[in-house]
């Protein structure tokens, strides 16, 4: 069973990413590698062995000082001899999702998103999570039991034992523009929203779409688009229901808002405990590896961001 990776760096950002990730490995039933990469350039072997025991010394601090009380989560620190995102995609390449905060100890510490996570976001191949806000209460209300503790740095981890954690009330938004990313988003979000036994609702956002001329168009006009923005949705979730990829039993709800599908995110994830969106939509940005809207989304959601790709 795949492992989450967190990338530390013992920054508050990364103490964020690592709270929700030991709550989301109780649900998931897995266990942790708490990653941190120290490569900055060339140096002398005795340097670059400095360098190693630094790494080694904040991760493990860090991963103390985070662990809740009686978590029966299985960490494995790794302190890995490449830079911050470049250690966390290869160590990750095959987890079950990458996990980082929204600021760490780089250059661009100040910008609403680091350096690391931007880059990890427009490179990796699993689902990746931004981590922000206060994931303190879940953590703290987890359930767990009976304390495991932590592997030494590049051990292997013990299989994690099915914990009982505390489940959250507020729902999960994904984004939905019927794009093949977006598709795999709503998949991946109706796993997610069925593990956690909470709503699930499928937002497509259809302002975009209305030419300036017609702005202020008459009603006719607007219902129009409204109707066409809610059967793009409607058959994205049947092609998701088709494919055997909504849990029996979800709590699904279709949401079509007269907004920009960011603002629309953005809104809805204020009600919500996560916002799920595709790399990639139909927007104008859609040639770059991260699309527009994830981007803005990375930015400004007040809440933690799931960015998922089709594979």
């Amino acid at each position: 069973m795949a492992d989450i990776v967190v990338g530390v760096d013992g920054s508050e950002g990364s103490h964020t990413a690592l709270r929700w990730a030991f709550t989301e490995a109780e649900w998931q039933g897995c266990g942790i590698q708490a990653v941190i990469g120290f490569a900055r350039g060339p140096a002398q072997p005795g340097m670059r062995a400095g360098l190693a025991q630094a790494a080694e010394r904040t991760l493990h601090e860090t991963v103390t000082a985070v662990t809740p009380p009686g978590s029966i989560v299985s960490v494995t620190e790794q302190a890995v001899d490449l830079p911050g995102a470049e250690a966390l995609l290869t160590v990750g390449r095959d987890a079950r999702m990458i996990v980082v905060g929204a600021r760490g100890q780089g250059l661009l510490h100040r910008l609403r998103i680091g350096s690391v996570s931007a880059s990890v976001a427009v490179h990796a191949t699993v689902p990746i999570v931004i981590a922000r806000g206060d994931v303190e209460a879940a953590t703290a209300g987890s359930g767990a039991t009976a304390a495991e503790g932590t592997t030494p740095a590049g051990a292997p981890s013990r299989p994690s034992r099915p914990s009982r954690p505390s489940r959250p009330s507020r729902p999960i938004a994904v984004g939905v523009d019927g794009s093949p990313n977006a598709l795999s988003a709503l998949a991946w979000a109706a796993g997610e929203a069925a593990l956690r036994g909470v709503p699930l609702i499928a937002v497509h956002a259809w302002l975009a779409a209305i030419p300036l001329p017609f702005a202020e168009a008459p009603g006719e006009i607007t219902q129009a688009l409204e109707d066409q923005a809610r059967a793009v949705l409607d058959e994205s979730i049947a092609g998701v229901r088709d494919r055997g990829q909504l849990p029996a039993g979800l709590d699904l709800r279709a949401v079509v808002l007269p907004a920009s599908a960011t603002q629309a995110l953005i809104v809805k994830g204020r009600e919500c405990d996560l916002v799920v969106v595709g790399a990639r939509g139909h927007g104008g940005f859609a040639e770059l590896l991260l699309g527009s809207v994830s981007h803005q989304c990375m930015l400004h959601c007040p809440t933690p961001v799931a960015i998922i790709r089709q594979r």
